[in-house]
């Protein structure tokens, strides 16, 4: 087995030595080529932004709950957030910014304009979540300001979008609960009228019945006949009444709490339906670049000369083998 491996090897040695001049010259054609080709290649920059995700209840303005505006997303909210980043809305706004189709030299008239400018935009601009649930945003460009200005849009343009999903969910149950509030608001100012019409009558709540009876003796007792004809008259009404009065108390009382609670999901309706915050918590803003990202143009040379050099051996390796097997 080793002395096979070493006449392969020793085999190889001697094709490359033989055909040295050959390969030596298309290797250095391909290197001359390649620089050529890498110094016509129009140089990008890179800017990046990097944004976390805020998690998916951070709009809480309940003063009763946790407020997690400041608090990290998880996983679930970073693709959420990713889905945001590549919704039509955002390419269309910086499209019509940045006017994007002359930007990119793509005729907007042809036939397969959309295709390409998806293509030459999902090349330039790119989301990438990290391991920590951050989200890189990444725009290349040959104008290093146009990338910068680019990818803050971006971040700024994330609120934007955001903010308008939660007012558009939250528009229907704003108006369904202000309707409910009205309703309840209504209800509660019928049982409140009923209630004081009861009382003007003379009926007393459950608290004061207990000693009615006991302050009437003592007024006639004390011959205040006033006094015992009033508290008299407001016994004669509770008997007739208290049963009235109790069930209209107790839907007051009951209606009150319902009020209470849904003041508290009106409000918090209502600043949905007009919220107007930051969604995501901003790790760093781009900055303009002074140095290109792209083309690599050593890796382009070394690559371009060493897979030439290693195809070019293939074929003179091929062409060999032809040779030999015609003369058999």
């Amino acid at each position: 087995m080793n002395q096979d491996q070493n006449f392969n090897t020793q085999g190889l040695i001697e094709f490359l030595w033989k055909f040295r001049k050959q390969l030596i010259i298309i290797t250095a054609i391909a290197f001359v080529a390649s620089i050529v080709v890498s110094l016509m290649m129009t140089p990008y920059y890179k800017a990046t932004a990097v944004v976390f995700p805020t998690k998916s209840n951070s709009v809480d303005f309940n003063s009763n709950g946790r407020n997690s505006v400041v608090e990290f997303g998880d996983e679930a909210d970073a693709e959420r957030l990713l889905q945001v980043l590549i919704s039509p809305e955002i390419r269309d706004s910086l499209t019509n910014k940045y006017d994007l189709y002359t930007h990119y030299e793509i005729d907007s008239t042809e036939a397969h304009s959309k295709y390409e400018f998806q293509k030459a935009y999902e090349g330039n601009v790119k989301f990438e979540r990290t391991r920590y649930n951050s989200i890189n945003i990444d725009v290349y460009d040959t104008d290093p300001i146009i990338a910068t200005n680019m990818a803050n849009d971006i971040v700024r343009l994330v609120d934007t979008v955001m903010n308008r999903m939660i007012r558009e969910r939250a528009i229907g149950p704003m108006w369904a609960v202000q309707g409910e509030v009205a309703l309840i608001r209504d209800e509660m100012g019928d049982y409140s009228d009923r209630l004081k019409s009861l009382s003007d009558s003379g009926v007393v709540s459950k608290d004061e019945r207990g000693n009615m009876y006991a302050d009437y003796l003592e007024a006639l007792k004390a011959g205040r006949n006033d006094l015992a004809t009033e508290i008299k008259r407001k016994i004669d009404a509770t008997q007739k009444y208290a049963s009235d009065y109790d069930t209209y108390s107790n839907l007051t009382e009951f209606f009150s709490l319902r009020y209470s609670n849904i003041l508290d999901v009106n409000d918090q309706a209502h600043q949905y339906a007009h919220t107007n915050i930051q969604q995501t918590i901003r790790h760093s803003m781009a900055e303009i670049p002074d140095k290109k990202a792209k083309p690599k143009r050593a890796i382009i040379v070394v690559f371009a000369t060493f897979s030439t050099f290693v195809f070019a051996v293939f074929v003179l390796l091929a062409l060999q083998r032809l040779r030999e097997l015609r003369q058999k």
